[in-house]
């Protein structure tokens, strides 16, 4: 298979708005940067392929600046549609025609190569181009997610709840564990001029009636993505992820059949616009140590 060697100064793992800021950060400063990105499209849980609306400095009186403001002044001013493939070409072209950064789309990170106790290169497979991209660079940046070169290098992490006795917390569980916040597939509704119907696919999950939702609000208010369909934080959220996706997709076409079929939410005019199929992270590995 064709291999492709970069040196550079500066590698981030991961294209989401983490990665994105480091990589840009870093390449404004004058290092050469190389950004390896496993997917089509840049944003991570921002992009169209999620669609969790950035959130990090959020709430009366806070504002994140810098290069997250810089990139949401943007696109408030070419896409005040919204749309969200004008989004993703925003994200984009931040990196792309970036000076000093080269991004590598479609490109997941599977090996590491270590001398002595730090990374020397870390290896990617391109399988759009069936190409292997082998980086050698100075500084690596773990921005991944599921915190990739951990295992792959042999770095200190940990996944889960500590013991309430580690770091003297009083909310935290008296026994370690491996729980953690689960994964979501979001959807989006859009109303319509007539009544539309939604015939459900057999393979969703039923729910009848409004005690399926003791505790949830389901109806169509603007500020309701569901973000709260969601699974995993008892199992493992790093290698369960597809046999998660499976039951996030029935439990999604599950509450939108619910919302049309089952009692009066008032979704008469609405359609189903978007079911993400790809599940969205809240929590993964952490490694251990200052950075």
């Amino acid at each position: 298979m064709k291999t492709i060697l970069h040196n550079s100064d500066f590698c981030v793992i991961g294209g989401g708005l983490a990665g994105m800021c480091a990589a840009i950060a870093a390449a404004r400063h004058g290092l050469k940067t190389v950004l390896v990105h496993d997917r089509p499209v840049l944003g991570g849980n921002a992009s169209s392929e999620i669609r969790m609306w950035i959130c990090g400095a959020h709430g009366e009186n806070n504002l994140e600046t810098g290069i997250i403001e810089e990139i949401q002044l943007e696109n408030l001013y070419r896409n005040n549609y919204p749309n969200y493939s004008v989004w993703d070409s925003i994200l984009y072209e931040k990196i792309r025609f970036e000076p000093n950064i080269t991004l590598l789309l479609n490109c997941s990170c599977n090996d590491a190569v270590m001398k002595k106790n730090r990374i020397f290169s870390i290896k990617s497979w391109q399988g759009t181009a069936e190409t292997w991209h082998t980086v050698k660079a100075e500084f690596f940046a773990d921005c991944s997610g599921d915190s990739i070169l951990a295992p792959l290098s042999g770095a200190l992490c940990r996944i889960g709840r500590e013991a309430a006795s580690e770091f003297a917390e009083d909310i935290e569980p008296a026994v370690a564990d491996h729980k953690t916040m689960g994964l979501s597939c979001l959807i989006q509704a859009r109303e319509t001029d007539r009544p539309r119907k939604f015939i459900p696919p057999v393979w969703a999950n039923k729910y009848p009636d409004k005690d399926s939702f003791p505790q949830r609000r389901h109806d169509l208010a603007g500020s309701q993505n569901f973000w709260w369909l969601e699974l995993g934080g008892d199992g493992d959220s790093i290698h369960a992820t597809e046999n998660l996706r499976d039951e996030l997709l029935k439990t999604a076409f599950g509450v939108w059949d619910h919302i049309k079929n089952h009692g009066d939410h008032g979704a008469e005019n609405w359609v189903l616009e978007w079911v993400g199929f790809l599940p969205g992270k809240r929590e993964s590995r952490r490694y251990i140590g200052d950075y």
